[in-house]
């Protein structure tokens, strides 16, 4: 998926750090009200009957199915071990462990014992804590977060956040990478400090456009302890952990000592050595340490209207509203519940929740109708980050609950290809940050969508399991099925009928199309350009010394034109320094996440200080193209060359103001 080491190493770091998943004076106490409706329906997924040709999902035949995938896989993509469950019609169908929880010591992945890190799944359990307090007429998930908050969260726009928009996303805040995690128990700090100092941006009206937040959710889980009066970790224990009988699960962190030694060991890949327990800051967001075993009682619980074993967490009306989409970006798109996302998967509907931390990579996913459960977590990055879980996933659709035919298409072929010229363009996530330097990483991972002939569409970056592009052809107008695949994605026009928008699968975010100046062609080509010609001209400069020493033909014969000279040579550095830098510094971030925590902070302001210290270096670059152009006995080469670093200069200049490379802030 990518095309450069640097590239792959940045992106893996933003993406699986941010999937954990990513003052103030004091304001009023909570004020208690009741909890107000929720959103009119919109229309969700309709279960259609299993054919009768699938194989009936038993332990035995999913054990010879899982058998047969596994094993494979933790070899091939260099994954030290995996766990999974499943749970049907009430009852743990299968619990299995491959591979090794300890390479070294052997010591292999048990379902009931081996605590693996579920990443993101932790967010339902902050749902449902939030749910709780609902039922006890404590939150009100429409009323403004503000009245529950000790601190306030700025009115930047004239809606306020609600506690629905915090659990569907859609809450606006731009995207937060620092302190997501960080390297030792003594660098945790409280949910409000967290919340206070590394306060995002609100870069969308609340409500309206879904961006993935780990700020938002571990915001919730704030509320949840400042309502409640517990601590968030110690409220999810009483509250949902111990009714449940999760014996083996635990927010805390570090974990309690009788729960320590279960824990599998976390691998980039599993012929390097183990990494370290992964301390997330973000605790309601993703800090959920569990087993397999344990995670069939949580999966029993949504399956069977909140209760097990005659023990209920929840209203079975307040399930119920927690599967229901409550947003959506198109009525053909899957939605959003009270945190379970939509899948597509026909004939039956599915809900559920994917979990990264920077090592570990899970699923949870639920198919209500059928009654079925399943679990999955790996204990490493491996390669191909992510395939292996979707690889299963989807195999395991196919087998138990395969399309019974496929879908007709009524949208003519000429439309098909005038379609598909209207939505080609160049896209940008809305998960992403506007105002801090993170904003290069959005630059690096924009995607172009293009259509052939006949308007059959594929999308950069979005490939099959083998790895190639997915091809996908227009079903309805401007909505469009995945070609030998259950997904869709949509395009939106604005009023002029335009396309702007790119509405995918999950709902967690949507593509927004981008003018020509703002793509990562012309950006890349323009500031791509100047670095290489920086880079050739710091390359060829000491050749050029030597050239003219050997040939006794000095370039200047006046010293101030040889110091100017030598400093456009140090401004050229500098300027690829500026740029090197943070992606040095996101790359490192894999092997080393102190760096993407407050350790950095010193570091950052000399970076900030080295960026104005080059960006007024351009200046002279403008003086030395306007005094050598003019200098008598050098050729068109030396005039353009002059030149061309003068206008790539201010082009540079442009860009670092542009992506906050100067910002003096220490937040991203």
């Amino acid at each position: 998926m990518r095309k450069a080491v640097f590239r792959y190493y940045l992106l893996a770091t933003a993406s699986l750090v941010l999937g954990v998943v990513h003052a103030q004076g004091p304001a009023p106490s909570p004020l208690i009200s009741a909890p107000t409706p929720a959103p009119a329906n919109v229309p969700a997924i309709v279960p259609q009957p299993s054919p009768a040709s699938a194989p009936e999902l038993t332990k035995s035949d999913f054990e010879t199915f899982l058998d047969a995938l596994i094993p494979s896989q933790l070899q091939n993509r260099n994954v030290a071990g995996a766990v999974v469950s499943v749970v049907k019609d009430g009852k743990v169908l299968f619990q299995k462990g491959y591979g090794y929880a300890d390479v070294e010591a052997e010591r292999p992945v048990l379902p009931d014992q081996t605590l693996f890190r579920p990443g993101s799944i932790s967010k339902l359990f902050t749902a449902t804590a939030v749910m709780q307090l609902v039922e006890q007429g404590k939150l009100d998930l429409d009323r403004d977060v503000n009245d529950y908050l000790d601190f306030p969260i700025p009115k930047t726009y004239p809606e306020p956040i609600t506690l629905r928009q915090l659990l569907t996303h859609t809450g606006g805040f731009e995207e937060t990478l620092k302190n997501l995690f960080v390297a030792h128990e003594s660098d945790m700090k409280s949910l409000r400090t967290y919340l206070v100092n590394q306060m995002p941006a609100r870069i969308f009206r609340p409500g309206k456009v879904p961006s993935y937040s780990n700020y938002g959710f571990t915001l919730a889980g704030y509320i949840v302890e400042r309502v409640s009066g517990e601590k968030f970790e110690h409220y999810i224990t009483n509250h949902i952990l111990q009714p449940l009988r999760m014996t083996d699960s635990t927010f805390d962190q570090p974990l309690p000592p009788q729960l320590a030694a279960q824990m599998s060991k976390a691998y980039l890949i599993a012929s390097k050595k183990p990494r370290d327990f992964e301390f997330v800051q973000v605790a309601p967001a993703g800090a959920l340490s569990t087993t397999a075993a344990d995670m069939t009682r949580f999966m029993l619980a949504f399956l069977q209207d909140g209760s097990v074993d005659g023990v209920a967490i929840l209203k079975p009306e307040t399930v119920r509203e927690m599967q229901t989409r409550q947003f959506a970006i198109h009525p053909m798109i899957c939605g959003l519940g009270i945190t379970f996302m939509e899948y597509w998967l026909d004939p039956v509907r599915a809900i559920g929740h994917g979990g990264d931390t920077v090592y570990f990579h899970s699923d949870m996913v639920l198919l209500p109708d059928a009654h079925v459960g399943y679990f999955i977590s790996y204990n490493s990055l491996g390669k191909n980050v992510g395939g292996g879980r979707g690889e299963i996933l989807r195999a395991f659709m196919n087998r138990y609950f395969p399309n019974p035919s496929e879908h007709r298409v009524d949208v003519d072929l000429e439309t098909q290809k005038s379609d598909g010229r209207k939505v080609t363009g160049i896209y940008d996530g809305t998960r992403r940050a506007d105002t801090t330097f993170l904003k290069i990483l959005p630059l690096l991972d924009q995607f172009s969508v293009n259509a052939d002939k006949d308007g059959i569409l594929t999308v950069e970056g979005n490939k099959t399991q083998s790895g190639e592009l997915k091809k996908w052809k227009e079903i309805a107008p401007l909505v469009y099925r995945e070609i030998d695949g259950q997904e869709r994605i949509a395009f939106r026009s604005d009023a002029s009928g335009i396309v702007r928008e790119m509405l995918p699968f999950p709902a967690i975010y949507q593509g927004q199309r981008l003018p020509w100046y703002a793509t990562k062609t012309f950006v890349g080509f323009v500031i791509g350009g100047n670095l290489l010609l920086a880079g050739l001209t710091i390359l060829l400069w000491p050749v050029a010394v030597l050239i003219r020493k050997r040939y006794q033909r000095p370039l200047f014969t006046a010293k101030t034109d040889r110091v100017v000279y030598f400093l456009c040579r140090i401004v050229c550095i500098g300027e690829l320094i500026l740029v090197l830098a943070p992606l040095i510094m996101f790359s490192e971030g894999l092997e080393h996440i102190v760096v993407l925590g407050d350790a950095i902070n010193p570091w950052l302001q000399a970076f900030h200080i080295f960026g104005w210290i080059v960006v007024t270096g351009i200046i002279l670059l403008v003086v030395a193209a306007v005094r050598f152009v003019r200098l008598p006995g050098h050729g068109l080469w030396f005039r353009a060359h002059t030149i061309l670093l003068a206008i790539g200069g201010i082009a540079f200049g442009v860009f670092a103001w542009q992506y906050h490379l100067l910002s003096t802030s220490l937040r991203f």
